[in-house]
């Protein structure tokens, strides 16, 4: 059950990142499909690249920021910044050769708000599925 809820939640997060970025007069994110691949796999491919960064990559960096402890906030929304601009690298370098998409946030005032996004939607899955 946690794992499915994880794979809902990270694919959510970036659906809601997605949704909450891109307007009609203001396409500040851009997703990019070519007409062969439909939105749920794109998701859900995401959602791998989410995963693998946030299993692989995450404890690493919450192991350097440790010294930093007292900080802890500031120190998590630097590392869900360093997630989420990881994962926006690897789709448009990796996965745009091979699959032609790509996601894009710019401008930083946006960014930070994927980041919040990002940070507060992750503090609601720890603190639902991380219980001792």
């Amino acid at each position: 059950m946690k794992i499915l809820f994880s794979i809902i939640l990270n694919a959510s997060i970036l659906f809601v990142i997605w949704y909450m970025l891109n307007t009609d007069t203001n396409p500040t994110a851009v997703v990019v499909l070519p007409d062969w691949i439909n939105a749920w796999k794109t998701y859900l491919l995401w959602w791998v690249i989410l995963w693998f960064l946030n299993i692989f990559v995450k404890p690493v960096l919450k192991l350097i920021g440790l010294p930093l402890f007292f900080i802890y906030p500031i120190i998590s929304l630097i590392i869900n910044a360093i997630i989420l601009w990881l994962l926006s690298q690897t789709i448009n370098n990796f996965l745009n050769t091979i699959t032609y998409m790509r996601f894009e946030i710019n401008w930083v005032f946006n960014f930070i708000i994927a980041v919040a996004i990002f940070t507060i939607l992750n503090i609601v899955y720890s603190l639902l599925f991380n219980k001792k």
